[in-house]
């Protein structure tokens, strides 16, 4: 039989716990992700580039500044305001030159394609299209609240200001500098820009058990998926027929149909006005800003 261990979800994780498991969990995810199992599937051509970015993040940033990029031993790089307002020629001298007076080593040798991969993936992180946020809302926030917590089922897997679920990523600051216009897109149509790390993933054991969600770790011997029920899924890949990588995210797909026009400006008005009232993230207390060693 394959080795299956299951975690109850006791206790929902806070936002802060959840990131720094992730810190240590998906560099390993990144660097095997070209390797599948036997009969898995791999993401089309459009993913070459996502997943280079991707993979020199995991291997030379994420340590300092977490997988998700909001912090760990160094800043929240894909929230502060001030590194979202640097220019992508900025980031990347940043990334090639380094910043000593910061603790910020020097990445030269990923030379000029490789950190323009690093920057395009920060900038995915961010969220930023180059539309410029949102002035006003139209909508009702109090009833988008209600909407996310209620109808729109999104607490079960979004976290805001500590509440709801953590499958998925915290909702708190997502919509404090992004435009309605991409916000709604990313409701309606989720798998549009699709980051790697929010692909579905489908495991098919030896023994003929099926499992879906998201890869937390992998390497060459193990992978961890945690799925939609909060469970944590440890599994030997000598244990696995197939590992199969799609192009779909984990959000439902149907709340172009399942809510309103209205009720769609109302959720969206509801993240944009949480966006704007989320307290700044300050950089890690007694560490230097940018990380290193």
């Amino acid at each position: 039989m394959p080795q299956l261990i299951f975690l109850e979800r006791l206790e929902p994780m806070t936002s802060t716990q959840l990131r720094t498991m992730l810190v240590f969990s998906f560099p390993a995810l990144f660097a095997a992700m070209p390797i599948l199992a036997q009969g898995g599937q791999s993401g089309g051509p459009n993913d070459a580039g996502r997943n280079q970015g991707a993979q020199l993040y995991a291997s030379n940033c994420a340590y300092c500044h977490g997988a998700d990029g909001k912090g760990g031993r160094g800043p929240a790089i894909a929230t502060m305001p001030k590194v979202i307002a640097l220019s992508d020629t900025d980031l990347a001298g940043i990334v090639h030159n380094g910043e000593a007076d910061q603790g910020m080593p020097s990445f030269p040798d990923l030379g000029d394609q490789g950190t323009q991969a690093v920057v395009r993936y920060l900038r995915m992180l961010q969220g930023v299209t180059g539309a410029p946020p949102p002035t006003q809302v139209t909508g009702d926030a109090n009833a988008g609240r209600v909407l996310f917590f209620g109808k729109g089922q999104c607490s079960s897997c979004h976290m805001i200001s500590g509440e709801g679920g953590f499958i998925a990523s915290d909702m708190t600051a997502y919509g404090q500098n992004r435009a309605a216009s991409d916000i709604l897109q990313a409701i309606v149509n989720p798998d549009r820009n699709l980051a790697p790390t929010s692909r579905v993933v489908e495991v098919r054991t030896k023994a003929g058990q099926s499992l879906t969600g998201a890869v937390r770790s992998e390497d060459n011997m193990n992978i961890t998926l945690q799925t939609e029920d909060g469970r944590y899924h440890f599994l030997a890949r000598s244990s696995l027929a197939a590992v199969n990588y799609t192009d779909h995210s984990l959000m439902p797909h149907d709340y172009g149909t399942r809510l309103t026009a209205k009720e769609l400006d109302d959720l969206v008005s509801f993240l944009i006005v949480t966006g704007k009232n989320a307290p700044a993230e300050p950089a890690p207390t007694g560490r230097r800003r940018h990380g290193g060693n």
